[in-house]
């Protein structure tokens, strides 16, 4: 099967005609659709039969992004019990697509998780919670996928393991690298910039331990030197080396690639869809 290249694609991209027609045009396999507050009750059953119609008119697939509003997984039962009345509802909602993946993200947003006894005792809770969690998308027919949050290799457990109980695996490149940067500049106290042979070694240690459950990549370029570290750069951009990247990608048999680029240099300004044409031309160029 061979890779098919998507894009991200939120709420403020409507109208979503004009957005799918400039998908389509520029290349793209699939949008990944993400489902933040007010989705997915915002839009009416007459709205996701235009949107399911225009899929189909414009020969797009689709798959979802998890809302970044709801915490996944919490070891207060409380709190979980709330995430999940959320995640039904969004679930539910993203079934009617049958979508090629559902992505998640997994690590609660709690400051505590850089103690080691309090990130050990919420990896054991929030693991049983990953079950239940498996088990409803399941009930929905949902291809679960964990993404990598913005957190060092070695405090990921959670994720290794949420993924050995049958979820898939996204790997985000820039979430990789940038937390890993973030988490030994703490640990020395300094800023380092990190080398193409060092990049390459935080990527490698994902792909090892995660790769034979990978089933999607995040991938965006970065700037990796000076105070402001920026990800989600447009490619060949930023200071990756792409080209190296795709090597090293291309030992995993991963089914799908979300050019996930907001930015179109290292400024920050906007991407356009002239420019997310010359990123699909870069992948399809080092894809197999």
């Amino acid at each position: 099967m061979s890779v098919l290249i998507g894009a991200p694609v939120w709420l403020g991209n409507r109208p979503f005609k004009q957005t799918l027609s400039a998908l389509q045009k520029a290349g793209f396999d699939y949008l990944e659709f993400s489902l933040d507050f007010p989705l997915p009750e915002c839009m009416r059953s007459d709205e996701k039969e235009e949107l399911k119609r225009m899929l189909e008119d414009f020969g797009l697939k689709i798959a979802f992004h998890s809302p970044l509003d709801v915490q996944t997984v919490h070891p207060r039962r409380e709190i979980f019990e709330a995430s999940m009345k959320v995640l039904r509802k969004c679930f539910e909602f993203s079934s009617y697509f049958s979508p090629l993946y559902y992505n998640l993200h997994l690590h609660p947003r709690i400051s505590t998780l850089k103690l080691d006894e309090v990130r050990e005792q919420v990896r054991a809770i929030c693991l049983k919670y990953c079950e239940e969690l498996a088990e409803l998308g399941s009930e929905y027919g949902l291809r679960l996928t964990v993404e990598n949050d913005f957190m060092p290799f070695e405090w990921s457990g959670l994720i290794h393991d949420a993924i050995s109980k049958g979820m898939h695996f996204t790997l985000d490149v820039g979430h990789a690298i940038l937390a890993e940067a973030h988490f030994r500049e703490r640990r020395r106290r300094q800023q380092k910039h990190l080398s193409s042979k060092e990049v390459v070694e935080i990527l490698r240690r994902w792909v090892e331990r995660c790769g034979a459950r990978m089933l999607v990549v995040h991938l965006h370029d970065c700037v990796l030197s000076g105070c402001e570290k920026t990800d989600h750069i447009s490619l060949g951009r930023g200071e990756l080396n792409i080209e190296e990247i795709f090597g090293l990608l291309r030992r995993v048999n991963f089914n799908f690639l979300l050019v996930e680029t907001f930015w179109r240099n290292r400024q920050k300004e906007e991407m356009n869809f002239e420019e997310m044409r010359r990123n699909v031309e870069i992948c399809r160029r080092f894809l197999p």
